[in-house]
């Protein structure tokens, strides 16, 4: 069995390599989003004719090292196109009821390659092949976007060539009544009872009316005569399907079938367009070995024009020249890459192909580059007098850039009331220019101003001003701009540093501020919304800087300390005014030592009041809450009363004040402090009876009857709490140890919070006391990484080397 599925699966691996090869699909290089909906339903017959599924193509495709992302975009696209081809073929199966006349008008006509060579995909698919997206018109026949799908639901043309396929309403009312519903023969006659064949085919839709009126007026004597009495319509039904050959320099050659009312730009459409090499000016359209039209897509892509876009015949043959001549475009035009051009057009042309210069152009002069019969040579095209240079193929235009500066801007900064940048015409003279910026503000630093000129060379020169000068004497001090100068003005402000005075402690917006000339500390505290209600204004600090005296010593004391006592608060008094600051200054309003805000602890469970009260003492205990909630019920259990307390803000804070960035942040947390409360009311102010702390929550639970068994037990559960029952006994209620139970690290936690675990000594285990209420924690043992088989046998060759070297030199010591 083993065999015969080894065979199976070495003949399936055969057949899915022979059908890669034969599949001749690049797909490493393939982009799927760059393939036409086209080419995509190309590849979807193709896989149909080698009987492959999806799934089989995008093996295929990974293994031809197609990228993941490709082979979903590919699939996706694959059952798009199977979805559409679906459609469309149900909309064809409709339109032969009518093209009007079904009620279901048809919108697409499937088109499908006939006589395609095989390896016609191979070449559409190429990476080479598709990278036409730099060639002026290229897109429009690779954007899924952009369809040439002809529209069947029009008027009936009346230039309309008929021939054989066609079907024929002809509606007959007045005083006969009829309706027609013929298909025009492959001889191109219609068969009509009483009359005979009519032959039309060759006929325009009009021409057939009046051969019709003329022949069916045997039957309906209405339809002619001065007095008709009967009159007639013809339309088209459901409509032919025509052969066109695209031959030359297309994506896609072939033979093509197309609607009828198919025209030049369906079929190239169809083709997927010129390819690399193909013209998109030299496109003919050959009709009875005639050249019919000679199409120049350009005249579509730059002026909309849709003149040479003829409906096309049976039989007609669309061949695409190679290209003449191309140029490359590069630069500030508002379309750039391959454009072709005819022989004889000029730059002119060109410029409108690619649609104008953009705003960024540098229009004086166009580099050229031109190959030569030896080597290349630049041409300089002045625009617009050598707009008539005549192109070459080949040519490379690069338009350049405008430079990015100005021909005539001088710039001001700093304290006047419109700084900015300015004309030099209109500016000429620094005055000129402080009178057109509306002048200096009261801060402007009047001793120095700059300009800085810029040099040929490009070096800046700096020009120092006198602004007190020049305002007195303009006409002595005066001084002429020359382009891009910028004038700086300096600030008092910006020439030191910045001022502020600092308030801290119980005022209501402790912060930084600006210094204000003369202000005094009773403006500071305004400023700081005044005093909190803690606050100690008889004992306000101000530590003020100790200017430098110049003697280039250093000074022991580099702080003045003053000490404001305002007894009366806020309230007018002299010698607040007399308190002026100084920059820098630090004011520290003190809170006050026997201000206290109120704070509060709780009791909950077992007492006769339970809530929350205050702490009306600074030596406030837990004897002394008990006797104020009313002492513990009947049903309390004392032994198993808990303190949990908030680690706040003191705590927090001394941990984090290292780092600015949190030293404003309270850092809290909760802990179980365990308490003997027994011994706390039976021996107050003792060790026992704890002095509480705001935020302290105390509570005492009923008579606890159970005990839990947690951690590496083989069944945890809450057992019955038993007197006298040891430790082992509620392990072995619980199933006993597991295999991962580290026995000699078990604790216990009882209900009051406190803690202990098992001790050993020598070989003997000491097991704690349970109580009610209490936790049996089994901790696991510590896992320790095993090694692997290869680790082992590593450290064993080594081992083995190692004792080798060993013996091998105790030997050749012995034979020495």
């Amino acid at each position: 069995m083993l065999k015969r599925l080894t065979t199976l699966l070495f003949v399936a691996l055969i057949t899915i390599s022979a059908q890669a090869q034969n599949f001749g699909i690049d797909f490493e290089n393939i982009r799927v989003d760059d393939l036409s909906n086209q080419q995509v339903m190309q590849l979807y017959e193709r896989m149909q004719d080698r009987g492959l599924t999806i799934s089989e193509v995008e093996s295929l495709a990974l293994a031809r090292g197609m990228n993941p992302s490709e082979v979903s975009k590919l699939r996706s696209r694959i059952n798009s196109v199977r979805s559409s081809m679906s459609g469309l073929n149900q909309e064809s199966e409709a339109s032969n009821q009518g093209r009007l006349r079904s009620g279901n008008t048809s919108r697409n006509l499937t088109t499908r390659t006939q006589g395609l060579r095989p390896d016609t995909l191979d070449v559409l698919l190429d990476s080479t092949e598709r990278d036409t997206s730099n060639i002026f018109g290229s897109d429009i026949f690779s954007s899924q976007s952009i369809t040439f799908e002809p529209s069947l639901n029009i008027p009936t043309p009346k230039n309309y060539t008929l021939g054989p396929g066609d079907e024929l309403f002809i509606d007959i009312w007045g005083a006969s009544e009829t309706t027609y519903q013929l298909v025009i023969s492959p001889e191109g006659s219609i068969q009509i009872s009483n009359v005979g064949p009519i032959v039309v085919s060759g006929l325009t839709v009009e021409e057939a009316k009046e051969r019709l009126v003329s022949k069916l007026s045997n039957i309906y004597s209405g339809l002619k005569g001065p007095d008709k009495t009967t009159y007639m319509q013809v339309t088209l039904g459901n409509i032919r399907s025509i052969k066109v050959s695209i031959v030359g320099e297309v994506k896609a050659p072939g033979t093509y079938t197309l609607s009828s009312l198919s025209s030049v730009f369906n079929a190239l459409y169809a083709a997927g367009g010129p390819n690399k090499g193909g013209s998109y000016r030299s496109i003919k359209i050959l009709r009875d070995g005639k050249v019919e039209q000679t199409v120049d897509l350009y005249q579509f892509l730059v002026s909309g024009d849709l003149s040479d876009n003829i409906i096309l015949k049976d039989q007609d043959i669309i061949k695409v020249e190679p290209y003449v001549n191309r140029i490359t475009v590069k630069g500030e035009t508002k379309n750039v890459g391959l454009f072709e051009t005819l022989d004889g057009e000029t730059f002119n042309d060109l410029l409108e192909y690619a649609g104008g210069f953009n705003q960024f152009a540098y229009k004086k002069r166009v580099k050229l580059e031109r190959k030569t019969d030896t080597e290349k040579k630049i041409v300089d095209v002045a625009y617009p007098e050598n707009g008539n240079t005549v192109l070459r193929s080949g040519d490379i235009i690069t338009v350049g850039r405008i430079l990015d500066r100005y021909e005539n801007k001088v710039t001001i900064k700093g304290p006047v009331f419109r700084p900015g940048e300015y004309q030099l015409e209109e500016n000429s003279t620094l005055t000129k220019l402080i009178e057109n910026a509306e002048g200096l503000m009261g801060d402007a630093f009047m001793e120095r101003a700059v300009i800085y000129r810029t040099q040929k060379d490009y070096s800046v020169e700096a020009i120092p001003v006198n602004l007190n000068h020049l305002m007195s004497d303009t006409s002595s001090a005066e001084i002429k701009l020359v382009k891009d100068d910028v004038v700086q003005i300096s600030s008092i402000f910006d020439l030191r540093e910045l001022r502020t005075v600092k308030i801290s402690g119980s005022v209501l917006n402790p912060d930084t501020y600006k210094y204000v000339e003369n202000s005094s500390l009773k403006d500071l505290i305004y400023q700081a919304n005044g005093f909190k209600e803690e606050a100690a204004p008889y004992n306000i600090e101000i530590a003020r800087r100790i200017p430098d005296t110049g003697s280039g010593g250093m000074n022991n004391q580099i702080a003045e300390i003053i000490t404001v006592n305002i007894e009366n608060g806020l309230a007018y008094d002299a010698k607040l005014d007399e308190v002026e600051l100084q920059p820098f200054d630090q004011v520290f309003v003190r809170k006050s030592p026997s201000y206290e805000v109120q704070q509060t602890v709780q009791i909950t469970g077992e007492v006769l009041y339970p809530g929350e009260y205050t702490i009306s003492s600074r030596n406030f205990r837990l004897s002394d809450l008990i006797n104020k909630s009313g002492g513990p019920t009947d049903f309390a259990y004392v032994e198993g009363a808990s303190l949990t307390r908030t680690f706040g803000k003191e705590m927090g804070e001394l941990s984090v004040n290292l780092e600015d960035s949190v030293t404003n942040q309270e850092v809290e947390s909760l802990s179980q402090v365990g308490i003997q409360l027994r011994e706390a009311i039976n021996n107050p102010n003792s060790e026992y009876d704890l002095l509480l702390q705001p935020g302290d929550v105390i509570e005492i639970p009923k008579r606890l009857q159970t005990v839990q068994i947690r951690g590496e037990v083989l069944y945890p559960i809450n057992a019955r709490y038993e007197d006298r029952r040891s430790f082992r006994s509620y392990i072995s209620a619980a199933g006993g140890f597991t295999e991962q139970a580290n026995t000699n690290k078990a604790y216990i936690v009882y209900a009051n919070g406190e803690v202990d675990r098992t001790k050993k000594f020598l070989f003997f285990k000491s097991y704690p006391e349970v109580k009610p209420g209490s936790v049996l924690i089994i901790p696991p043992k510590e896992q320790r990484e095993r090694l692997s088989p290869q680790e082992r046998i590593a450290i064993f060759s080594t081992i083995v080397s190692m004792a080798a070297i060993v013996t091998n030199t105790i030997f050749q010591i012995r034979r020495n």
